[in-house]
């Protein structure tokens, strides 16, 4: 039999050593210089393109074919929303890295196994976070201010205040989305127009069913980090509602930005939309009485998240 132990080595990393019978073998340590792509799965760049697509919309949409294209706007918002998203990521794993060492799903990432260390994660969240509030602030006062708000809210407001302590979390933590469309929008015109609050609306809508889905997926999990998602809290019933009214409100939002947006231009695109917003919704709310659709689930509304942005994206252009 093989027991495992760990001690602590320079800058806080964790070294393993396995004993065998009567012996003690040193286990290789992290890499004491991680890799570029350690690095770049650290700050999840799936999560970074999803935030860029959000903004990049709200710009296009702000344009909208009306004058010169804003390309040189639209790269700098774009821009501090990837690098500030990548900065939240440093923070939040810094916040999480006790209950990711825990969790079977999170135990590989970079903090939870020291392959980069405490002091590395906080320089980087450091000069991505800085970098990228220079650059909204040469973006915008309205821009800068929307991202700054929207990283307070997922850093300070959803992973370090409620995230332990309430299943609304999530709710909580949602305002990040349509902070970010509107941060894009503002970077090209101003005011931010009712099709944009609308759509807005939507990705903030979109964010509860999204991160309830996963947790339905990974329960066991959450429930050994002792993280009160609201699978783990709320009855099937209530948990039903609460995915019900999120998506009907997906679906209904979707619609009217769209229709806003273009008005009887968008009729090509508000069936189908309305149509994929059903079957969404139908499927999210047997969510709670048939678990395994979780990753069908998870895959649908990102799916049609994106489908919503792209048809937003023609609608302007």
């Amino acid at each position: 039999m093989q027991t495992m132990e760990h001690d602590v080595g320079p800058e806080g990393t964790a070294g393993a050593r396995t004993v065998v019978g009567s012996e003690v073998v040193a286990l290789p340590g992290p890499d004491p210089q991680p890799s570029l792509r350690v690095y770049l799965a650290f700050v999840k760049p799936h999560i970074d393109a999803t935030f860029v697509l959000v903004a990049v919309t709200g710009g296009l949409m702000a344009w909208a074919g009306s004058g010169p294209f804003p390309l040189e706007l639209l790269l700098l918002s774009a821009a501090a929303v990837a690098l500030l998203s990548a900065g939240a990521e440093c923070w939040t794993n810094l916040l999480d890295r006790d209950v990711d060492a825990i969790m079977p799903r999170t135990s590989t990432r970079a903090l939870a196994t020291g392959t980069i260390t405490v002091h590395r994660a906080m320089l980087l969240g450091v000069a991505l976070t800085g970098l990228g509030l220079a650059l909204a602030a040469a973006t915008g006062p309205v821009t800068l201010l929307c991202l700054v708000f929207a990283l307070v809210d997922n850093v300070v407001v959803y992973s370090a205040l409620a995230k332990r302590s309430t299943p609304w979390s999530v709710v909580l933590g949602s305002a990040v989305g349509p902070l970010v469309l509107w941060a894009g929008y503002a970077a090209v015109r101003e005011p931010i127009s009712p099709a944009a609050w609308l759509l807005g609306a939507l990705v903030a809508a979109w964010v509860p069913v999204h991160i309830w889905a996963i947790a339905i997926r990974y329960r066991s999990d959450y429930a050994k980090a002792r993280i009160p998602v609201a699978p783990l809290v709320w009855t099937r019933a209530h948990l039903g509602a609460a995915i019900f009214a999120a998506s009907v409100a997906m679906g209904v939002l979707a619609v009217a930005g769209l229709d806003e947006l273009a008005g009887a231009g968008a009729a090509w695109v508000l069936g189908p939309v309305a149509l994929v917003s059903a079957l969404v919704g139908a499927v999210a709310v047997l969510l709670p009485w048939h678990e395994r659709l979780a990753p069908v689930l998870i895959r649908s509304v990102t799916a049609y998240l994106v489908l919503v942005l792209v048809a937003a994206i023609a609608l302007a252009v």
